[in-house]
């Protein structure tokens, strides 16, 4: 799945690129226009602006691939890269 590292999809009318794969067998999606969010501290005080993320679970409670992932269209990259079904 490293192989996704980088790709461009469309998140919610959003362009985004695959920035990570966390243990959780999640992906992280950064938007990449000019919008950003601001980050807080531990304390709650925002200090600067990061870009927006999501954070996608590949597959449901049943194993299958998750209904957001499927939205953004990654079940048609995973299969290109060979990596789930046919």
């Amino acid at each position: 799945m490293l192989n996704l590292l980088g790709q461009q999809v469309v998140y919610h009318h959003q362009r985004c690129e695959i920035i990570e794969l966390l243990d959780g067998c999640e992906l992280v999606l950064q938007e990449l226009n000019q919008d950003s969010n601001i980050q807080p501290t531990q304390y709650g005080e925002g200090h600067r602006p990061v870009p927006v993320t999501h954070v996608l679970p590949v597959f449901d409670g049943e194993g299958e691939l998750h209904a957001e992932l499927i939205a953004a269209g990654l079940d048609q990259l995973l299969r290109e890269q060979g990596l789930y079904g046919q």
